[in-house]
């Protein structure tokens, strides 16, 4: 099913007067002979929230490659922050101020919950690799600067509790809270969220 400009975008205002940080112009993608999408056009405001909704296979996540720089689309023009946006690699479009999680979760299971929201960090981190070897003078104020964001991050989340523990361990709701830890602790301008409370039960959903 293909996601349409007239049938499956919806949004929710909450702030009408800001300029757009991202507008969307007639993007269309196709994946050999099927179209994913088709035609569609919206724009994003500072301090505003938008909805994309529509029927499992209409498009959304699709949508949100797109302006995340996964995709490139074969018609239309993304533009951020009043600048037309060429075709870039998602950790180009990090750098630019652009974070997300995912439909499917996409954390590094091996890691706790702490470095799992560390590596959001990386686009503030300038320090070279020998001086975080070595970690001493700015490697290691830089590292305690990242670390305090973080925490307090921890803190807003309410998963202190699971700080240390491997995130591959943790019940898919707190798997699922962590990878928005992570996408906040980039500072993102614009912060994509891929189905952010599928699969979670009630009390998971008010929780987040």
């Amino acid at each position: 099913m293909t996601l349409t400009a007239m049938e499956s975008v919806t949004t929710e205002d909450r702030c009408l007067n800001g300029a757009a940080i991202l507008e969307a112009k007639d993007i269309t993608l196709r994946f050999g002979g099927v179209t994913a999408i088709q035609n569609i056009s919206f724009d994003v405001k500072e301090g505003e929230v938008r909805a994309i909704i529509g029927p499992n296979g209409a498009g959304k996540s699709s949508m949100l490659n797109v302006i995340n720089g996964f995709y490139h689309p074969q018609e239309g023009e993304i533009w951020f922050k009043n600048a037309l946006r060429g075709p870039m690699k998602p950790y180009q479009i990090a750098y630019q101020g652009i974070a997300r999680t995912f439909q499917n979760i996409a954390l590094f299971k091996g890691m706790s919950t702490l470095d799992n929201i560390m590596t959001g960090r990386f686009t503030h981190m300038s320090s070279g690799i020998f001086s975080q070897a070595w970690w001493r003078g700015a490697a290691e104020r830089e590292e305690f600067l990242n670390r305090e964001k973080v925490e307090r991050i921890i803190d807003f989340l309410e998963i202190q509790q699971i700080r240390k523990p491997e995130v591959g361990g943790l019940p898919y709701g707190l798997q699922k809270r962590v990878e928005l830890g992570r996408a906040l602790a980039a500072e993102p301008k614009l912060l994509l969220l891929d189905e952010p409370m599928a699969g979670m039960n009630v009390e998971e959903k008010e929780d987040m």
